[in-house]
């Protein structure tokens, strides 16, 4: 990757494309060139929609006598048997375009071949200068859609940075090239054909473009998309600033009618993965992804061609986005959300207009677990927990997700990549705060019945997005009995706020009114107050002021005000069969006996955690003013957000001092003691003046109310980080 530019004035300028593609770049351009000469013989351009029919010829991949998962890996066969004149005309316009726009300055970190690649280069070395975009869309028929996307990237993108519009023709029958994208709109609209004969998916059409575009930056898109004014932008500018960045623009909704974008944008949201290879919301606050909901991205063309791209045994669609999350950063990438590139996308709503017109074909689930044994190391042992990857390694044998060659080649070029428990950690916002990475699992047991808590849904992705959970006879051989907590505590930012249900994507919501408890999907960043609850030490399973208990039947359950349990002698639960899984397990144990692989990752995150903007307004606002309340009597309780003594650190909830009152920093409701005889009876009220709500220092932290009952409380900084 050190050629320099040949150019007049570019001296020691150097190009950001490697040599070794630059005769795939000239014979596609003659492709271009000679469909201009074909056109001045056939006759005048003609408008869209009524162009003259000319025979076609163009870059051409030839499914015949190619294995499926290999089309997507195979190179381009370019047009032979062009005249002289021809690429003596393409030399000399591929000179005068690098001249307007000019080369791409290179980073100076770089992988060149016998020398090591450098996964941890500072920002510094990353750094350069793209100017040109190439567009790839992978179109299978698409028809007219694939038109307006042409012509909405054309007149949205300005002629010096769009360098091309590679539309991968994946099957489509007849072919779009003598249909809706005939020579005549090719030469308008800078498009550049590339034809699979037989359908190979989503994945080998990428992989297609990809190889086959010459720009700078290569975007991916779909061939049903309008992207918004500026898009490009952004991608210029973060790509520049780290040559291994991809970017991920906003995806918004695209009305078919009128191919204008429907609301005001920002629909974008961000993902994770979870240990079954499938992506659900959630991520962290930043501009940070750690995993990609779909295709729409953009990145270098020398990153995508020093990270190997798309898998090319993949088929179909579904997997090569968990491949290329975990790839971009255990390899030295990353993810980042541009945050004012917009693309307008067409969602499928189940009407005639959006429906799929092309041929389904590959395999999500060999997919997927292609993407998971390829970068997940030992994790990967973790599907033997689910039943559709089960069946198909007692099916096919262990190695039924094929050859992994493709992978290993791009380790051992870019210095062997990271390990999973590296990616885990920089994403500990999500697997550790949102417990992913649990301390520990277990069962919950009602005591009165002696029964526990048992999850009625499979392990993986819940088909209806629900699930119910009932009392069972406890048994510790079946996972679905097994909890965990889960979802980021939005107080402290750290670990947790509810409980989830071990290998799958449902966290506990309460009551169902009929007997029996509910779990929705997990929202891990802890926004959903539905799923915060808690197990006190006392054994309540709490939900602010109501809780859990058995119902009026024998083994039932409600959810009620705690208070109303009392009457029948309380309810309590405890956890059973403690232990620690694998996942923990592996995750500590790289920690333990690698700490040099973490270790400047930890740094940066030490430092992004001193600038965390959780916890309620009041307290970001006013640094070092909220405090935790600790009560007096030397047992390390503290108050919670319902005035209620706990022993959980996690779960104390932070105050400020206005005046004589204390408040609680999330509402400004006011600390007010509910008995006059019982020093322990704490809740949060409206403010008033009456003496129940007035406090007064008793020396530098600790405060003591002024009115009946007595009591004092010494004061921490919140959040409370130990004991």
């Amino acid at each position: 990757f050190s050629g320099t530019s040949g150019g007049k004035g570019k001296k020691g300028r150097h190009s950001i494309r490697p040599p070794q593609f630059f005769p795939l770049q000239v014979g596609l351009l003659y492709c271009l060139q000679l469909w201009l000469v074909m056109l001045h013989i056939h006759g005048p351009t003609q408008d869209v929609g009524q162009s003259a029919e000319v025979p076609v010829q163009r870059p051409h991949v030839s499914s015949g006598d190619v294995p499926l998962e290999r089309l997507a890996g195979e190179g381009l066969a370019v047009v032979e048997q062009q005249p002289e004149a021809v690429k003596e005309e393409v030399q000399l316009q591929q000179v005068r375009a690098d001249e307007a726009a000019g080369d791409a300055e290179e980073p100076i970190a770089r992988y060149i071949e016998g020398q090591p690649f450098d996964l941890d280069a500072p920002l510094e070395k990353l750094k350069w200068k793209p100017k040109t975009i190439s567009v790839v869309l992978p179109c299978a028929e698409e028809r007219d859609y694939a038109f307006k996307t042409v012509q909405s990237f054309f007149e949205m993108t300005p002629g010096h940075v769009l360098h091309e519009i590679v539309v991968v023709d994946d099957g489509s029958n007849p072919p779009l090239a003598e249909t809706h994208l005939k020579p005549d709109v090719q030469l308008k609209y800078k498009v550049k054909i590339c034809r699979h004969d037989t359908t190979v998916g989503l994945i080998g059409a990428k992989k297609t473009g990809g190889d086959a575009a010459s720009g700078d930056i290569v975007a991916f898109f779909d061939c049903h998309v309008a992207p918004q004014q500026g898009w490009y932008e952004d991608f210029l500018r973060l790509i520049g600033q780290n040559y291994r960045r991809m970017v991920v623009p906003q995806i918004t909704g695209l009305n078919v009618d009128t191919w204008k974008q429907e609301g005001s944008g920002g629909g974008m949201s961000k993902c994770y993965v979870t240990w079954d290879g499938d992506f659900k919301w959630g991520g962290p606050d930043d501009m940070y992804m750690g995993m990609l909901s779909g295709g729409l991205a953009g990145m270098s063309k020398r990153w995508w061609d020093e990270s190997g791209g798309f898998d090319s045994a993949m088929l179909g669609w579904g997997g090569e986005n968990i491949d290329q999350g975990v790839r971009m950063w255990v390899c030295g990438g990353e993810i980042v959300a541009a945050p004012n590139a917009q693309v307008a996308h067409m969602w499928r709503t189940g009407s005639a207009k959006t429906n799929a017109r092309y041929k389904h074909v590959g395999d999500t689930l060999r997919n997927r677990a292609r993407a998971i044994f390829a970068w997940n190391g030992e994790y990967a042992q973790k599907l033997d927990a689910y039943q559709d990857f089960a069946n198909r390694k007692q099916n096919g044998g262990d190695n039924w997700y094929g050859d992994m060659d493709t992978f290993q080649k791009v380790k051992d070029r870019l210095n062997g990549c990271r390990p999973f428990s590296w990616y885990l950690r920089r994403f500990k916002s999500v697997y550790e705060d949102g417990g992913l990475v649990p301390q520990d699992i277990f069962m919950i047991r009602e005591e009165k019945s002696g029964k526990c808590l048992l999850f009625g849904g499979r392990a993986g992705t819940s088909g209806a997005g629900k699930e119910t959970v009932k009392l069972q006879n406890c048994n510790p051989s079946n996972d679905r009995f097994y909890w965990h907590l889960g979802n980021v505590n939005r107080k402290t930012g750290g670990c947790c706020s509810g409980f989830r249900a071990w290998n799958s994507e449902q966290c506990f919501e309460g009551g169902d009114g009929r007997g029996q408890a509910r779990t929705g999907i997990c929202e891990i960043t802890g926004r959903n107050d539905q799923q915060t609850w808690r197990l006190t030490e006392d054994g309540q399973l709490r939900h602010r002021d109501r809780c859990m208990g058995p119902g009026n039947a024998a083994d039932t359950l409600q959810e009620a005000p705690c208070v109303s349990f009392r009457r029948t002698g309380g309810a309590r639960f405890t956890k059973q069969e403690v232990k620690l899984p694998i996942e923990t397990e592996l995750y500590r144990r790289d920690q333990r006996e690698h700490p040099e692989v973490f270790k400047l990752l930890n740094e940066r995150l030490a430092a992004m955690e001193r600038k965390s903007t959780m916890g309620p307004e009041a307290c970001r606002k006013n640094p070092g003013t909220c405090v935790a309340f600790m009560y007096g009597d030397g047992s390390g309780r503290c108050l919670d957000d319902t005035g209620l003594l706990v022993a959980d650190r996690t779960s104390c909830d932070p105050v400020r001092f206005v005046g004589t009152h204390v408040q609680r920093a999330e509402t400004n409701d006011c600390l007010d003691s509910w008995s006059d005889n019982d020093p322990e009876t704490w809740g949060f009220y409206g403010c008033h003046d009456g003496d129940n709500q007035k406090f007064k220092a008793d020396g530098p932290s600790r405060v003591c109310s002024m009115g009946q009952p007595i009591a004092c409380f010494g004061t921490q900084p919140w959040p409370v980080t130990s004991r």
